[in-house]
């Protein structure tokens, strides 16, 4: 009898989630550590022990029950992976959650493209083509590679041209429908027989050449429109035949295909940024954001009614995610923020010497980096765990060498980035330390790479008997359905 009543309540309390704590000498409710990792088969550990755990087959995660709450050591290991860890608290009757439990493999088989001397890479719109840059004794070479079938499909030759991308940060640019692309070069004079080492010493012109892949030819945008300059050259989201510009600070829209048909959006423009139902640009001096129509037509409509404090430099980029998300970076590489969140509205310096941008897919989420230090900004709540606040600001790591390839992996909470020969992922769970593994390390350093959020590939550039082919790699693992 004595034991029936020790035993039985013990099993009743058991059932509803209580369990004894030894230290404390009484029951308490106990608490679950949730995880959903990839890749899926893996071994969870305890403060040194093994668990067992319980599979949600709705959401593919690992369960593990029946914990006393307090702090855990918790270990997730796979066979041919790097390990992740992390210090857990523990609290009574709730989930503890980690919804993005990477590891990275310790190798990684990679596939080899037939891409000699790869210099740039750019991935078309609908991740079935790459077009990527070759360095040429007297110019330069835009090749356009099948990623399926891993052959050549295309080659244009640039006679004494060399890419911009240093000198202008502008890159190639693909059409939305991989129709055209767009090439930013320095062009020099045929008689000087430049070379892309001894460039610098010859003057050239900045111009666009616009290539065509499926007619196999292409012309110079600047003589076509019988324009000098041209800067910021952008496609037309909707309209392939038509693409933007910056002249002598004005901002056109010009048809590919018939020279007279050019329209002028505005003057005295800084820079501008194209989204699906307009194109927005930030007026001289007072860099005030205006949103107009793709077709250049009907009333403009202000976004902003002032800018955070007096510019030294006007506007260089403006990078919008819709009337609400706006960033500027300035021509002294300042990072402003225009940020409206229901009632609340933003709008302020958020950094210095900054390098790049890029919105998360949703707009919640704000990736910005400097030569040595990668941010987080958060433009709305997060009520995921972790959870974080609209405006809040983080710095994810900080290198003393400089920091290269810097981008969003997938699920939009790791970064992947390189220093020197060594790519890494960081995340951004703050909870305990982030953990940071290693992707493959390359024979050279400053890679280029370029991660497929689609395509879910790595790809990047490598050495081999003394030339740049393109490599790529599968990240993250194949998944199941359901975890099964």
């Amino acid at each position: 009898m004595a034991l029936f009543l020790i035993i039985a309540p013990t099993i009743v309390l058991r059932a509803k989630g209580y369990r004894f704590d030894f230290h404390r000498g009484v029951f308490v409710h106990s608490g679950t550590i949730s995880l959903k990792n990839n890749p899926q088969d893996v071994s969870i550990y305890i403060d040194g022990d093994l668990e067992s755990s319980s599979i949600n087959r709705i959401n593919s995660s690992s369960n593990i029950n029946g914990l006393i709450p307090k702090s855990y050591n918790v270990v997730v290991k796979a066979s041919g992976f790097q390990d992740w860890s992390k210090k857990v608290e523990v609290h009574s009757g709730v989930a503890t959650e980690f919804w993005n439990v990477l590891l990275i493999r310790n190798e990684y088989e990679r596939t080899e493209y037939n891409s000699q001397n790869i210099n740039r890479l750019f991935i078309s719109p609908k991740d079935k083509l790459l077009a990527y840059t070759e360095n040429l004794e007297t110019g330069m070479k835009v090749k356009i590679l099948n990623i399926k079938s891993n052959l050549i499909e295309n080659e244009f030759e640039i006679p004494n041209g060399v890419y911009t991308q240093e000198d202008r940060q502008e890159n190639i640019e693909w059409s939305p429908e991989e129709d055209f692309l767009s090439v930013p070069v320095k062009l020099y004079p045929v008689a000087s027989k430049i070379t892309a080492k001894n460039a610098p010493s010859v003057p050239a012109k900045y111009a666009y050449i616009i290539l065509d892949p499926q007619k196999k030819t292409s012309f110079n945008l600047n003589e076509f429109l019988k324009k000098d300059t041209i800067e910021n050259v952008r496609w037309d989201p909707k309209d392939k035949d038509f693409l933007f510009f910056l002249s002598e600070k004005s901002l056109y829209r010009a048809n590919i295909t018939n020279a007279t048909d050019i329209t002028l959006i505005a003057s005295d423009v800084s820079s501008f940024d194209l989204s699906r139902s307009g194109i927005f640009y930030s007026q001289m001096p007072t860099e005030l954001v205006f949103k107009a129509n793709l077709d250049g037509q009907g009333s403009r409509n202000q976004i902003t009614n002032t800018f955070p404090q007096a510019l030294n430099q006007p506007n260089k980029k403006l990078i919008v995610y819709d009337e609400s998300r706006i960033v500027f970076i300035n021509q002294n590489k300042d990072l402003f923020l225009y940020n409206e969140n229901g009632e609340e509205k933003t709008f302020k310096k958020v950094s210095s010497g900054i390098e790049g941008i890029q919105f998360s897919d949703d707009g919640k989420k704000l990736l910005y980096w400097s030569n040595n230090e990668i941010f987080t900004y958060f433009l709305r709540d997060w009520n995921v765990p972790p959870t974080r606040s609209a405006n809040e600001n983080t710095s994810l790591t900080r290198y003393s060498e400089s920091i290269k390839n810097v981008q969003w992996f997938k699920d939009y909470e790791h970064v992947i980035f390189s220093i020197g020969d060594q790519f890494k992922i960081i995340e951004l769970d703050p909870r305990d330390h982030r953990n940071v593994m290693d992707l493959p390390k390359t024979s050279i350093d400053n890679s280029v790479a370029v991660y497929d959020h689609a395509l879910e590939f790595l790809f990047f550039t490598d050495k081999r008997d003394e030339s740049n082919y393109l490599n790529s790699i599968i990240l993250p693992e194949p998944t199941t359905f359901l975890g099964f």
